[in-house]
């Protein structure tokens, strides 16, 4: 090899040195290029929790290798349409917003069990442990405190005080609404009409997913929770007698 060829190769690895280096550094500190804007721009963060764990994770309708929960990295700006699925319960899906340097939460998803709801062969009285029993016979079905929050209905609307004069609408119907309680550790709000038990989550980012519980039932007439929040328990007609059942949610 002569001076000359050694002299250039030594030149050439200089140069690419520089040519690479500031491209490793920017993806290094979390750039990178946005072919949708044409310019390089910082990444973000979407956190994804579920409830039950052990979720799949799509977005933009692509299967991720993490399962919930997860931190889901280096996302360039943007909107994803992110879908969380584990089998043998509802799905959950939302259009989450990516902003730079930024982590986006979606801490309160819950995946209920598909389970058809079982009827109990006993009475409320003895079925039930007596925190149920009051909160399936309270006197105000058209609201529920929990941790310093409200929830409440007017027949037609839900809403959540927070005790501090903030209010939050939930929902409007059509349909006459019976009895509200909180999902409390989810960040959902479960809700009884004549017919149906469904529960819609508080998030009201892009949209709020509903899902039905129990449906086409006839005289829907109180509900409860269970103390772990796994079951739930509610009372509708039967033969022209108030029956009890219950709902496994997870």
């Amino acid at each position: 090899m002569t001076y000359k060829t050694r002299i250039g190769i030594l030149v050439g690895a200089i140069l690419l040195f520089f040519i690479i280096t500031p491209f490793i550094i920017l993806y290094t500190a979390g750039y990178r290029y946005n072919g949708k804007k044409q310019r390089v721009e910082k990444v973000g963060i979407i956190f994804v929790r579920s409830r039950p764990a052990g979720a799949d994770i799509y977005m933009n309708g692509k299967k991720r290798s993490e399962t919930t929960p997860a931190r889901l990295r280096n996302l360039l700006p943007g909107d994803y349409d992110v879908k969380i699925v584990k089998t043998g319960y509802t799905s959950w899906e939302k259009t989450l917003p990516v902003a730079s340097e930024l982590t986006t939460f979606a801490e309160s998803i819950a995946l209920f069990k598909n389970a058809a709801p079982e009827e109990i062969n006993s009475t409320p009285t003895k079925a039930l442990p007596a925190a149920e029993l009051a909160t399936l016979n309270r006197a105000d079905q058209l609201s529920f405190s929990a941790k310093n929050e409200t929830v409440r209905t007017d027949g037609f609307e839900i809403w959540v005080d927070d005790g501090k004069g903030g209010h939050d609408t939930i929902t409007r119907l059509s349909e006459e609404i019976r009895s509200v309680l909180f999902y409390n550790d989810s960040g959902w709000i479960i809700y009884e009409t004549d017919d149906a038990i469904r529960a819609i989550e508080r998030d009201g980012r892009s949209s709020r997913n509903v899902v039905t519980l129990a449906s086409g039932w006839t005289g829907l007439d109180g509900m409860a929770l269970s103390s772990d929040e796994s079951v739930l328990y509610f009372v509708a007609q039967k033969n022209g007698a108030p029956q009890l059942y219950k709902r496994q949610l997870r």
